[in-house]
């Protein structure tokens, strides 16, 4: 099983859009997938049909202590999110329950790549959607930045997101000499890129210069289309619309998969 952390520490670049289109572009292949929504705010949670008042065991519940009356194995937690085209695995998250009683708990950054370690053989690609924070990294970020074998970061096409990737090598600093030396990024994804948007083109052939310069590959530009906001509501992915983008994932998928 192959582990791919979606991750930038700016909110609203595009996370969870890709891991839910990159998911189905992978069950619509026959993958066997599984999500993990480590974000609070269970956009990808939400993203998949689930809704704020799903009542049911979430991720928090298999990174607590196992001695803990709520603690409940990975394998209790996976919801089966059924599609025409494709089976999507998915470890829900929930806005209520909060990871920040994780850090009194000694080791709990092992704990995801731990329950991960029981379901290797049992699918082929894992991706994880990770939180957006501007302070110290999110306890869900530290599992899984630990659990990962990639990282992918989604990168928008504006100042504070671009700030983001310069500070993202000084950020995962901690984490590499604290934690897991195999903490890198992988690859960059310029995202919601308005082509027409002199803006937009110029920071996406910046990140490109940067990438070259740092030896990091800048995959598929994933274009901005207007009925994504009307697609999430529906809880359906832009692969069910016809647009550029609907292709433009497509072949990210395969480029992720390749990482």
């Amino acid at each position: 099983m192959k582990k791919i952390a979606l991750y930038n520490r700016k909110g609203g670049v595009g996370k969870s859009t890709t891991t839910i289109n990159l998911a189905h572009a992978y069950a619509r292949q026959g993958l066997r997938v599984l999500v993990i929504d480590a974000d609070d705010q269970a956009s990808t949670t939400n993203g998949l049909g689930l809704t704020d008042d799903y009542d049911g065991k979430v991720l928090l519940d298999c990174l607590i202590e196992e001695h803990d009356p709520s603690y409940a194995p990975i394998e209790q937690v996976i919801v089966t999110c059924e599609y025409e085209l494709g089976i999507i695995h998915l470890v829900p998250t929930r806005r209520s329950a909060s990871p920040t009683g994780l850090t009194s708990q000694m080791g709990y950054e092992y704990r995801l790549i731990e329950e991960l370690a029981r379901l290797e053989d049992l699918f082929d690609i894992c991706l994880i959607d990770c939180p957006g924070s501007t302070s110290a990294l999110n306890p869900y970020a530290r599992c899984a930045l630990v659990a990962q074998d990639r990282i992918v970061m989604p990168v928008q096409m504006q100042k504070f997101s671009m700030d983001a990737v310069y500070t993202a090598p000084e950020e995962l600093e901690e984490m590499r000499h604290g934690y897991k030396e195999d903490i890198h990024i992988s690859a960059f994804i310029p995202t919601m890129v308005n082509a027409r948007s002199k803006g937009d083109m110029t920071t996406v052939d910046e990140l490109k210069e940067l990438g070259e310069e740092v030896g990091i590959p800048v995959l598929t530009t994933i274009p901005y289309i207007v009925k994504i906001q009307s697609l999430q509501r529906e809880a359906r992915p832009v692969l069910d619309h016809k647009s550029p983008a609907t292709d433009a994932y497509l072949q990210l998928a395969e480029e992720v998969l390749a990482l």
